[in-house]
């Protein structure tokens, strides 16, 4: 089932505030409240465990191969986050400013996306299951390669949409204006709306070698 606000609020226990900035690569964060600070250091391979970061700039602090569990991410902003082969589970982000989000490889399991803002979303290569974007807008979202189960796009704009590659299984896109989709071929397994095949119609025809005229 998908996660939301008042589902994770409610997974969390009472929260301490966090000693500082600075995080520190392959440490653990457990129960811990972040909340207005430019966080710096290095987050690599570091665990954080029913936290919530709130109004958190995370410019240049690495969250590679991190492993974030029941968090809760409120208007988060950096140019670029790096979270790659990270693993979230049981994660809300809400609200935020993002230039770049490089996240290929990462395995995103009951994770939801919430009014975010991001120019270019990479998940190249990864696992999501069971994610939502709701109200979300993307100027590009790469997800060729990736593994897609229970995807859902809600009220998004996505300006341009990569499935090069990507394997689909319940995938619901009716919900996103799209303007540009790569890989319409890879569209086996996604649920599209009239108006989404109508304009595709043309790339699929290309990819079948099909001549329209």
């Amino acid at each position: 089932m998908p996660i939301d606000v008042s589902d994770l609020e409610a997974l969390l226990p009472p929260l301490v505030d966090a000693p500082g900035p600075e995080l520190t690569g392959a440490g653990t964060a457990d129960g811990l409240r972040y909340t207005g600070l430019e966080l710096t250091g290095d987050a690599t391979g570091g665990s954080f465990l029913e936290c919530a970061l709130t109004g958190c700039d995370l410019a240049g602090v690495p969250f590679d191969r991190a492993r974030l569990s029941s968090c809760l991410l409120t208007d988060l902003r950096a140019a670029g986050w790096s979270l790659v082969d990270a693993t979230l589970l049981d994660v809300v982000v809400t609200g935020g400013r993002f230039g770049a989000v490089t996240a290929h490889g990462a395995e995103l399991t009951r994770v939801a996306l919430q009014e975010v803002k991001v120019d270019y979303l990479d998940l190249r290569g990864a696992t999501l299951v069971d994610v939502t974007l709701t109200g979300c807008t993307v100027a590009e979202l790469d997800l060729g390669g990736a593994d897609l189960r229970d995807l859902r796009l809600v009220d998004c704009t996505v300006e341009s949409l990569v499935l090069r590659g990507a394997r689909s299984r319940s995938v619901d896109l009716r919900g996103a204006e799209v303007t540009r989709l790569d890989g319409v071929a890879d569209l086996r397994g996604c649920t599209i709306s009239p108006v989404q095949l109508a304009g595709w119609a043309g790339g699929m025809a290309a990819e079948l070698g099909i001549r329209v005229g």
